[in-house]
């Protein structure tokens, strides 16, 4: 019946993230840049090539059924990011991101760029039998933008530090709102061959987006016999997160391209309406946890 969709862009930016992170040659200090809500920050490969490259990265994860579900399983993704002429790309879930601002000499880097992203929660079944008989919800698309500023060589000729900010509005006409995040992240190459970081994050929603993702209407509770009651939702801070991740090179050297591989652990704590809503309070948990690992071979 519905489904709050898997964390699908938790999903795919693991994915992501390993193909990155095993690309992070150390002598060009990768910054980690993740505007997106509900993403793990992703290395950024700005200055890590001086041509075009291309990632193609396939990866699992242990993650829950739905966002605030606390039934878990395995999940599987793609993802693709790459340079031309000084233009960066990824995809993220069905939508896609562009950086429009080419690399800087010097040890700040800015980002700036449009993304677009298709969003399909509630549209086919869960696992847990009470929400499952809520009305299903339309998909929507999100259009907006993602900026940030990265310093490499910050502690080491071989770190960056980078802050973000992100926002998207629906513009399918469903109503959905508005959203917004911002990051903090660190990473640093260990070797030639292997890299790691850590971020810590928060995103926001409006009225609008809450109502329509969290709002229990009369109806919904109707549809489930009364087991979920009628909830109102409201804007404001919609969860906080923390994430680590360690990706490694299989010839031991992100220089030359090839495979690599990447894990990344993932805590996010729901907030306000998101850890209120009877789905979550009643139903699942606002403690949510990610396990994350993925394969990518960089050309």
């Amino acid at each position: 019946m519905n489904q709050i969709a898997p964390t699908r862009t938790l999903m795919s930016a693991a994915v992501v993230a390993a193909a990155c992170l095993f690309s992070g040659t150390a002598h060009a200090n990768a910054a980690a840049v993740d505007r997106q809500p509900l993403r793990i920050e992703q290395p950024d490969l700005k200055g890590t090539y001086e041509d075009d490259y291309v990632i193609v990265a396939l990866g699992a994860g242990y993650v829950p059924d739905y966002e605030g579900a606390d039934e878990y399983g395995v999940q599987i993704g793609g993802a693709v990011r790459g340079q031309v002429e000084g233009i960066s790309f990824k995809t993220s879930g069905i939508g896609l991101e562009v950086d429009l601002i080419p690399n800087l000499p010097g040890d700040i880097e800015l980002s700036f760029g449009p993304e677009i992203q298709y969003s399909a929660t509630r549209t086919g079944k869960v696992k847990d039998e009470i929400v499952d008989m809520l009305p299903e919800l339309d998909s929507t698309v999100e259009l907006g933008f993602s900026t940030g500023i990265s310093k490499k060589n910050l502690l080491t000729p071989v770190d960056s530090l980078s802050l973000s900010y992100g926002m998207r509005w629906d513009i399918s006409g469903k109503g959905a709102g508005r959203q917004s995040r911002v990051s903090l992240s660190y990473f640093t190459a260990l070797s030639k061959g292997m890299g790691a970081g850590v971020s810590v994050g928060a995103s926001w929603h409006d009225d609008k987006w809450a109502d329509y993702y969290y709002t229990i209407t009369p109806e919904g509770s109707a549809a489930t016999d009364g087991a979920l009651p009628v909830y109102q939702a409201e804007g404001g801070m919609k969860d906080w997160d923390a994430k680590a991740y360690w990706g490694m090179d299989l010839d031991g050297d992100f220089r030359n391209g090839g495979f690599g591989i990447a894990t990344s652990i993932v805590y996010e704590r729901l907030q306000g309406s998101a850890a209120e809503t009877p789905i979550v309070s009643m139903r699942g948990d606002r403690d949510q946890f990610m396990f994350l690992a993925g394969v990518g071979y960089a050309f």
